[in-house]
């Protein structure tokens, strides 16, 4: 089946490498630096259909940009690895074993990416003052990165590139005089693909394989796997998967509060979705480990394994509250916080399935199950802007804001490089003529320098930052 359409253009907006996203999956900027749940714009499509309600004449928001990212990464070996030739498979380790070079602080690896990024929202007024539909296509959530494949985050993640862009159909509605309310239907389309080695002394298939007849091999493997006996040469294969879709469906409710012309109020309430991306996967097994050593016992694999994969994991949740007010005619000054669900992601599960998995002597099935445990905490985000009229034609913006980080340290690793971000941003619009304005914006953000010592089974364990910029523009028609 043909991937749906918002699902290529999200994929084609964001077709190149660029950095993870902190805090989660947030996108940079949806909408413009104006834009917010207590904001009547097109862009409410997104942050709060209610205040659709309020707009009295039809309005196109075409907006595009690039994105521009820089993220580093230390990684601080801090357990002890055997030399990566040798096949000690349970500890204590030998002495002789021990590899002295995996210790410590090794290489770092580093990711500058530059990306397009692009949205696109329509208000439209079908009944006067009372009801207002509207339509958007944007991207609220996406991750990506590229690092050095022989580095040594490789066991985290080579390549990772995961998008859920959005097509959301809704209606405000005028309640009263003060009050409106609003809902939207959307539609999720998503593509993913990612790569990384795969250590399999990790799996509980090959930790009950081994363990049994016919190799009765004692060993530490599982999910649990001490650092002693990962990282073997033998036991890391590249694993990929590619051109993975997912669609599903969510929705959003807000309402708006106008106790008069001067200040708004927004309250936003946006649904998650579970995400199940299909696509295919490609293990090499080209190592004489998989393909001849053990064949005798049961184990054998092609040097190319390939079939079907499923990525899985649930978009979070989010209520967002907001207000705007006007001091003088010449200012105005927004301000929201949003709570963000995203200890809904508990892990991003891959299940690969292919007749060549199957080793029916070991009792391997034709499934294998890959666990990237997340344990993703709840963030908060909190922003506050001013916007400043210099005169008839010409509006100056500013912001700043803060985003607790969603990885714990137990989970974090290089594919979701997290931390505590700061958030600044300016702006301008330009009104070009009673029905055409220009809007630039520049968003800022940057996660604190984070060091971890306390990663489970030392993957994630070094220093992190990351930086992002968003420069772009919109375009607004009014109709």
């Amino acid at each position: 089946m043909a991937p749906p359409l918002a699902a290529l253009v999200a994929a084609a907006a964001l077709a190149l490498p660029h950095p993870a996203r902190a805090s989660g999956l947030d996108a940079p900027i949806l909408g413009t630096g104006q834009s917010g749940p207590a904001v009547a714009d097109a862009a409410a499509v997104y942050w709060n259909p209610a205040q659709l309600a309020w707009m009295d004449k039809t309005e196109l928001l075409l907006g595009g940009g690039l994105v521009i990212g820089h993220a580093t990464y230390q990684r601080d070996r801090r357990g002890t690895y055997q030399t990566p030739d040798t096949l000690q498979f349970k500890s204590p380790l030998d002495p002789a074993n021990v590899d002295a070079g995996k210790t410590g602080l090794a290489e770092e690896v580093s990711a500058t990416p530059i990306a397009p990024l692009g949205d696109a929202f329509l208000a439209y007024p079908l009944l006067k003052d009372r009801l207002v539909m509207g339509l958007g296509a944007y991207v609220p959530y996406a991750a990506a990165l590229g690092f050095p494949e022989d580095g040594a985050q490789a066991w985290q993640i080579r390549q990772a590139f995961i998008v859920a862009s959005q097509v959301t159909a809704s209606a405000g509605v005028r309640v009263t005089d003060e009050i409106a309310v609003g809902a939207g239907l959307s539609y999720v389309g998503g593509f993913a693909e990612l790569s990384k080695l795969q250590d399999f002394s990790s799996l509980s298939e090959f930790q009950r394989a081994f363990s049994s007849d016919p190799i009765n091999q004692d060993n530490d493997f599982g999910p649990d796997a001490p650092t002693e006996v990962r990282e073997l040469d033998s036991l890391s294969r590249p694993i990929s998967i590619k051109r993975a879709f997912s669609h599903g469906v969510t929705f959003n409710l807000g309402i708006s509060y106008r106790p008069r012309k001067d200040l708004g109020i927004g309250l936003t309430y946006q649904h998650g979705s579970k995400m199940r991306y299909k696509g295919e996967f490609a293990i090499n097994m080209d190592h004489d480990f998989f393909t001849g050593d053990l064949a005798s016992q049961g184990l054998k694999y092609k040097p190319l394994v390939t079939g079907d994969a499923e990525l899985s994991f649930s978009l979070p949740r989010r209520i967002t509250a907001g207000a705007s007010y006007d001091p003088s005619d010449k200012l105005r000054i927004n301000g929201f916080v949003s709570y963000i669900s995203y200890s809904d992601i508990d892990a991003f599960v891959v299940e690969t399935t292919s007749p060549d998995l199957a080793q029916p002597e070991l009792s391997i099935g034709d499934k294998v199950t890959v666990t990237l445990p997340r344990d993703w905490n709840d963030t908060v985000w909190v922003e506050a802007s001013g916007h400043y009229k210099l005169n008839d034609r010409m509006l100056v913006s500013a912001a700043l804001g803060y985003q607790s980080p969603a990885s714990p340290d137990s989970t974090i690793d290089t594919a979701s490089p997290d931390g505590h971000r700061l958030i600044s941003g300016f702006g301008g619009i330009l009104q070009v003529t009673d029905t055409i304005s220009l809007m630039g914006d520049v968003r800022l953000q940057a996660i604190l320098p984070r060091e971890v010592t306390t990663s489970d089974m030392d993957l994630g364990n070094g220093t992190y930052t990351l930086f992002i910029a968003f420069v772009g523009g919109h375009l607004k028609i009014l109709l």
